[in-house]
């Protein structure tokens, strides 16, 4: 396998901000760096004519027409593309700004002595740009269906043509759930397709010792807890309904709040039972997990869901929690967990 290889120089096509909340993307990434790989992380950007969610504020740092490098760690540079042309969502503008980035991206990594390095991607439209980048290899980690998420802005089968062609060029695909393994793995084959599911960082999730945070101190037990970003494909009705039903329970919610959910955060806000606590730096997650009596995956139950594998459940387990989640077949496929979750029915 191309990755058997240590001391390799990476170029990680990231979704996520390195400070955004810790998935999958940062912690491989992490790893691969304290096993003598270099990492030259490459974060997302967003339109001229837009401003970044407010708690993305604080890390995004796009500027006009201009990317900057900064080091994080001995083997870790982040590289923040530019501002990106507007009507990003149209897929002429999108080529246009990924192959503009291609370039950034492949100069920079000369700039710093990236030679064959590795291209591994989690944005698939910058299939468009692998001709302007000079890499010995790639890797597509695929982590959810992610044509799926982009039917609302119509750019669905714009994007499906980027996953598959860019799976074409791949020299290793990776797949969060079997769902995906399944389907790619059949095309593909098993030589090049690998089913890893998400994990937990067992440096803070595996400790014993935890404080509760001072804002659970008087939110009454027992407590039904989530953590997690609040977006557009959490079912809150459900959660609603969850907390209607139990009034001698509440419901914790922990988590930044995106645009796409703000309508039915205020919604939630009007429940007595309800507590909406806000992003936490991911060194204290835990102490909030701990202090749930369980935890809750409420997706909703659509195409997106199907193949998601969610990284919150390996951390509730982690602390020992008892979870609940909607019937989601990623997560029924996974027989190492599957049998540690009670998969809630229709209500």
């Amino acid at each position: 396998m191309l990755l058997a290889k240590m001391s390799r120089n990476i170029v990680c096509i990231s979704t996520h901000y390195w400070n955004d909340f810790w998935f999958r993307k940062q912690h491989f990434m992490w790893r691969l760096a304290h096993r003598g790989n270099k990492i030259l992380y490459v974060e997302p950007s967003f339109s001229l004519l837009r401003q970044p969610y407010a708690y993305k504020r604080a890390y995004t740092g796009n500027r006009f027409f201009k990317s900057t490098v900064e080091k994080v760690h001995e083997n870790i540079f982040l590289l923040k593309p530019p501002k990106g042309l507007p009507y990003w969502s149209h897929p002429f503008i999108s080529v246009l700004n990924y192959k503009w980035f291609g370039k950034i991206i492949d100069r920079k990594a000369r700039e710093l002595g990236f030679k064959d390095y590795i291209l591994w991607v989690y944005c698939p439209e910058y299939y468009n740009a692998l001709s302007l980048m000079n890499c010995d290899k790639i890797v597509f980690d695929l982590t959810d269906d992610l044509a799926a998420y982009r039917k609302k802005d119509n750019q669905y089968s714009y994007v499906r043509g980027c996953v598959e062609s860019l799976m074409n060029r791949s020299d290793l695909v990776f797949t969060t759930a079997k769902t995906l393994y399944q389907k790619y793995s059949t095309i593909y084959g098993g030589d090049k397709v690998y089913y890893i599911p998400n994990g937990f960082d067992a440096r803070l999730f595996s400790k014993n010792n935890y404080e509760l945070p001072e804002d659970m101190g008087n939110i009454p037990k027992p407590i039904i807890g989530f953590v997690g970003v609040l977006f557009g494909f959490l079912d809150y009705d459900l959660i609603g309904y969850v907390a209607e039903k139990n009034p001698n329970k509440s419901v914790v919610l922990v988590g930044p709040i995106e645009p796409s959910a703000q309508k039915y955060a205020e919604k939630l806000k009007k429940c007595k039972n309800i507590y909406l606590l806000g992003k936490k730096p991911r060194e204290v997650v835990p102490f909030y997990i701990h202090s749930f009596d369980v935890c809750i995956n409420p997706f909703k139950t659509d195409e997106v869901s199907r193949s998601v594998n969610p990284l919150k459940i390996y951390e509730y387990l982690a602390c020992g929690k008892p979870v609940v989640s909607m019937d989601m077949e990623s997560l029924k496929s996974d027989k190492l967990i599957s049998n540690e979750i009670d998969f809630a029915a229709d209500y």
